[in-house]
This record gives structure tokens, C-alpha cells and sequence, in this order.
């Protein structure tokens, strides 16, 4: 996925991975991406694929898992947003080019494996992206 940095507002990529078999292993990454209801739209790919339409049109769509909002905050004090994975049956699909860039998340390690932490110092692009949209 190709985007504008916020930092310099050159371009930069992220390699993003959706393969049930990457290196023996299903490797799903996750994205943020355009929403109309939530400007932090977070989501773990499922499944990319082009649609070919009438006209010489090509539709590139990806199914994505939402993560959403939680009212829920951990004991500890945390500046990351939590997020917390919804049920697959909340599964939706979304072009591609509403994709903005790549996103980690780590599960909290307390017993749950839906609620996770979205961490904004992978790079200065993305802190500045996490704490402006906040």
C-alpha cells in the first residue's frame, strides 16, 4: 500500500500480507483504513481479490475484520487506543484504495484474545497519524 507520510509528505509503502500459509503459518496483517463512522477504522485482512466489471474495469476489494471501540480501559495506565476484534459475522469489504496504511496491534496477554493495543511508535508517521486523529 502506497501512502503520504505525515511526517515529510513524501510517499512510503507498506508490504501488507493476507496468506493462511506464510512460511507454515496464516499471517493476516492489519490496516487503517477511510469510514465513514470512524475516523481510526482498524481492520486484520481476510482475503484481497480483484473483480473484473463490464468495460475493461478492474475493482480491487479486500474483507476485512473491524476492531472496534471499547468503553473497557486496562488497570494500567496506557496512552495507546485499545481496540477490541469483533466477531467475524462483522466482517465487511472495502476497495482497496480506501486502505491507508498498515497498522500493529498487540493482544493484551490477560486471558482475552480480542482486545488489543494499537501502537503508535512503530514510526513518527504513524504516531503522528494515531494522535492527530484522536
Amino acid at each position: 500500500v502506497n501512502y503520504q507520510s505525515k511526517v515529510d509528505w513524501r510517499s512510503a509503502r507498506d508490504i501488507l500480507r493476507c496468506n493462511p500459509l506464510f512460511h507454515g503459518k496464516p499471517r493476516f496483517d492489519s490496516v487503517i483504513y477511510e469510514d465513514d463512522e470512524d475516523p481510526l477504522a482498524i481492520g486484520q485482512l481476510h482475503f484481497v481479490f480483484r473483480c473484473h466489471l463490464p468495460g475493461d474495469v478492474a475493482l480491487d476489494l479486500a474483507m476485512v475484520q473491524p476492531f472496534g471501540r471499547t468503553a473497557w480501559t486496562p488497570k494500567t495506565l496506557t496512552d495507546c487506543p485499545i481496540r477490541e476484534r469483533l466477531p467475524l459475522k462483522n466482517c465487511h469489504f472495502i476497495a482497496l484504495e480506501h486502505v491507508i496504511r498498515g497498522a500493529l496491534l498487540c493482544p493484551m496477554f490477560w486471558g482475552k484474545d480480542r482486545m488489543h493495543y494499537l501502537i503508535d511508535c512503530i514510526d513518527e508517521d504513524m504516531y503522528l497519524r494515531l494522535n492527530n486523529i484522536h
